[in-house]
């Protein structure tokens, strides 16, 4: 990954592997394995900063939240020493079904949303709810895939995402961070797997949220090296179309950061920068 970015003339590269919850997936990172991921992380970091051409190289996770088990604050990441993290919804709970994630294959998703008590509305509005505890929540830096509950949905088929009880769902959860340092990320990863046909958020959406106010980032959510710019022209349409000028990036401007920058919300935190829209 490292190596291709520095190919592709990256001047920052941000690892953020999903971090270890407290029972078992086939998704997330083993915890007796977070010790080795963080130090391998700062190897490469020594490394490619010593390079000809230099790239600075920061140390994430993108962290699930989930009420009263797991959360960005926890202190096994509070004192892993991280750059940066992203907190992210992917599960959810509701009466008649256990707990899923939102962006489970398609036949899991329908056995979820058959399940569940009210259906697939039960579904998003569960999704909303743990969204906005987790913002209200914080000990995060990007608000990761802000309505990941759409990646099953496609065609509408499970609920009308222009539905004024849904955007109100949404717009509430993104109304919490007004004021608040994170940024939400415009994710194309989703497009880069043959999952969606759009980045996230809805254009929809990320238009009420350049209304409020609030600041977004572009990431790749890159599972592969050639990930790493896929689709990132259609992240950047998406950002203009709702009206933004301007992106965030992080740095600590260790390889040629830039002028202009603010704290982020940790102590320690890397720092952000706006960069023209036309140079994202």
């Amino acid at each position: 990954m490292a190596a291709a970015a520095a190919a592709s003339g990256f001047t920052v590269l941000g690892f953020s592997s999903h971090a270890p919850l407290p029972f078992p997936t086939g998704w997330t990172m083993e915890q007796d394995r977070l010790h080795a991921y963080l130090e391998e992380i700062r190897r490469l970091a020594a490394f490619w900063a010593a390079a000809e051409r230099p790239l600075e190289i920061l140390a994430g996770l993108e962290i699930d939240w989930l009420e009263g088990i797991r959360s960005p604050r926890d202190s096994l990441f509070v004192e892993a020493g991280l750059d940066y993290c992203i907190g992210s919804v992917h599960f959810v709970r509701v009466p008649g079904a256990d707990l899923f994630t939102v962006d489970c294959p398609a036949p899991d998703f329908a056995a979820g949303v058959s399940r569940a008590e009210g259906g697939a509305e039960a579904v998003w509005k569960a999704y909303f709810l743990n969204l906005s505890g987790m913002i209200e929540d914080g000990g995060f830096d990007i608000l990761g895939h802000f309505d990941l509950v759409r990646k099953n949905n496609a065609g509408g088929r499970y609920f009308d995402e222009s539905s004024r009880p849904y955007r109100s769902a949404a717009l509430d959860a993104a109304a919490l961070l007004r004021g608040k340092d994170p940024v939400i990320e415009i994710n194309v990863g989703a497009m880069t797997r043959g999952a969606q046909t759009s980045p996230y958020p809805s254009l929809e959406l990320l238009k009420d949220m350049r209304r409020m106010g609030l600041r977004v980032t572009i990431t790749a959510d890159a599972h592969a090296p050639d990930h790493l710019l896929a689709n990132r022209p259609a992240a950047v349409e998406l950002a203009r179309a709702a009206g933004y000028r301007s992106v965030a990036v992080l740095s600590r401007g260790q390889a040629g950061g830039r002028d202009g920058v603010t704290v982020g919300p940790r102590s320690g935190a890397p720092l952000w920068s706006e960069i023209g829209i036309e140079e994202a």
